[in-house]
């Protein structure tokens, strides 16, 4: 069976509607299934409900980004620390701002009458341990939920960075090693904030870049992806395995298909996903105290979506877009120039 993927693997605009896709799922979810008490439509909780599969969609993505970003950067151990120093300065700013910002969030919110009077800030120990997104480890609260999937992305990216040589060294025994263990370790290290839990549906993405860059075979390729649904089905609610593998899909038959909407939602995608809950989500909560009528509802939602995305825009423009320049200057040897960090990954058609 010849399967027909991207004509170029550096150019798949598709991922970035994807990203777009994903990430205002994600916020609607949070605004129709989390707003304490505000939509009580149970119907409707259920359609939004699989907003919820828009983090494993990023997963997935993942999966085909990164690796693809380090085998054509000839990626080796000896660039593993500017690897991760271009992760770090491409990711940290806005996860450090977005921090600071839900600190000032949780601070106001005890001001606000209507609001309820908790205070929502977290612990001093707990705070030192989102430095190194180390609040699983320790039974730590996340200041903001959203952050516990950076953590799971922070790990993988560590994985990855160890692993990749050995599964690309030539030697088929130590590539399907390296599929054997993303496939297993879900079954023995389980837990909710931990990478080995979500492996299969990274695994999907990497085996189909293997595929892409000549390291496997289609038929290798469609073994281990129907691997990673049997146990994707086995560790996780089904909707998110589907979710990834219909996320694969779409990238592999439509990789050129773009958007100016969803390109523009991919582009800040990240600080979308960052904000939500403390721009839009803040006001939706302030508002449900007021518009409680059925017809209020839907214009508050929305409402609180573009807030968030207007906020998002800026905090890109501030501080989200300069981390990029940041991470763009950390330069590799010669050979490894084109390695870039998956968040930069095809901003526009054609572009890297």
């Amino acid at each position: 069976m010849k399967l027909e993927g991207p004509s170029s693997v550096s150019n798949i605009p598709v991922i970035n509607c994807l990203r777009g896709i994903a990430a205002s799922i994600v916020c609607l979810y949070h605004f129709v299934n989390t707003t304490t008490g505000y939509i009580e439509s149970e119907t409707i909780k259920d359609i939004f409900w699989f907003g919820k599969t828009g983090v494993y969609m990023f997963f997935v993505i993942s999966g085909v980004v990164i690796p693809l970003s380090m085998i054509r950067g000839n990626y080796t151990y000896n660039n593993w620390g500017k690897f991760m120093l271009k992760r770090l300065a491409r990711l940290e700013p806005p996860y450090i701002a977005s921090l600071i910002l839900a600190l000032l969030y949780f601070k106001v919110r005890l001001m606000v009458a209507s609001s309820a009077p908790e205070d929502m800030t977290p612990s001093f120990r707990d705070l030192i341990l989102h430095i190194g997104y180390l609040v699983p480890f320790f039974n730590g609260e996340w200041a903001i939920d959203v952050y516990w999937t950076l953590s799971v992305e922070f790990q993988y990216y560590l994985l990855l960075s160890i692993l990749l040589p050995f599964a690309l060294s030539g030697k088929i025994i130590t590539r399907y090693g390296f599929y054997a263990l993303f496939l297993i370790i879900p079954f023995i290290l389980k837990g909710h904030g931990f990478f080995p839990a979500y492996a299969p549906l990274f695994l999907m993405g990497i085996v189909y870049v293997f595929m892409l860059t000549g390291n496997a075979n289609p038929t290798e390729c469609l073994i281990i992806v129907a691997l990673c649904l049997i146990a994707g089905f086995s560790v996780l609610t089904p909707s998110y395995t589907v979710a990834a593998f219909i996320t694969l899909l779409i990238i592999h038959f439509i990789p050129l298909y773009t958007n100016k909407v969803l390109r523009f939602l991919g582009e800040i995608s990240y600080s979308l996903y960052l904000l939500h809950i403390i721009t839009g989500g803040a006001m939706i909560n302030l508002l449900s105290h007021k518009f409680k009528l059925p017809y209020q509802k839907p214009f508050v939602i929305i409402g609180g979506y573009l807030l968030s995305v207007v906020c998002s825009y800026l905090f890109y423009l501030v501080v989200e877009k300069p981390s990029q320049r940041l991470s763009s200057r950390i330069k590799y040897a010669k050979r490894d120039a084109q390695l870039e960090p998956a968040m930069e990954f095809v901003k526009k058609p054609g572009a890297r």
